[in-house]
């Protein structure tokens, strides 16, 4: 179905920072699985893992991942210019994040 992985800093001064990565599998896109994951990260973030702030970085390119993220709150904060190589081909992408 789909995966989420949260990644809490350590760092004392980002301790209160959160990253993730999300993949869901193609058969299983538009049935509400991100949506699903994305609660459960954000409540685990708000309530149990003192994180207020949620960082992730996707390419400009995901229009279905940038609506889920924005539906949850987060934010555009910038653009990574040739960000990755894609099929021979640099790609950006936004920086975003959700602020508690």
């Amino acid at each position: 179905m789909g995966h989420l992985t949260i990644d809490v800093q350590q760092r004392p001064r980002r301790s209160h920072v959160a990253d993730f990565g999300i993949c869901v599998d193609s058969r299983w896109k538009n049935r509400g699985v991100a949506s699903a994951l994305m609660r459960e990260m954000i409540e685990m973030c708000d309530n149990w893992l003192r994180v207020d702030r949620i960082e992730l970085t996707v390419f400009v390119d995901n229009a279905p991942a940038i609506k889920v993220y924005k539906k949850y709150g987060f934010e555009i904060e910038g653009t990574g210019k040739k960000y990755a190589l894609r099929n021979g081909e640099y790609v950006d992408a936004y920086y975003m994040a959700r602020v508690k």
